[in-house]
């Protein structure tokens, strides 16, 4: 999906207007509405202004994938990312054993 696709129904979703949007970023709205018709790009800075808002990551507003990432796993995955390297190792033991018993049930109850 396109960038100026995906950004109008992510807008649309939020239940943002245009100028809402283009408001909480800081761009004007008749910007926004060039970036929804495909007739210019943002900046680096807005694109991630407007992922920011929007709660979606930058890849995936710019639909370089069509993952849409849950926040309350990313904030999990950054806690065990900086804890000491036995306790994430073992964090991580447990989370694959978890992973493969729940893949197994699922190929089980089909």
């Amino acid at each position: 999906m396109s960038f100026s696709k995906r950004l109008s129904e992510l807008r649309k979703q939020h239940k943002f207007s245009q100028s809402e949007l283009a408001t909480k970023v800081g761009i004007h709205n008749n910007v926004l509405g060039r970036y929804e018709r495909g007739e210019a790009n943002p900046s680096i800075e807005v694109a991630t202004k407007l992922s920011d808002v929007l709660g979606v990551s930058l890849d995936y507003l710019v639909g370089k994938t069509d993952l849409l990432l849950d926040d309350t796993i990313v904030d999990k995955i950054l806690t065990i990312q900086q804890l000491p390297t036995e306790d994430k190792e073992h964090i991580l033991f447990a989370i694959d054993a978890l992973l493969r018993d729940a893949k197994a049930r699922a190929t089980y109850s089909k």
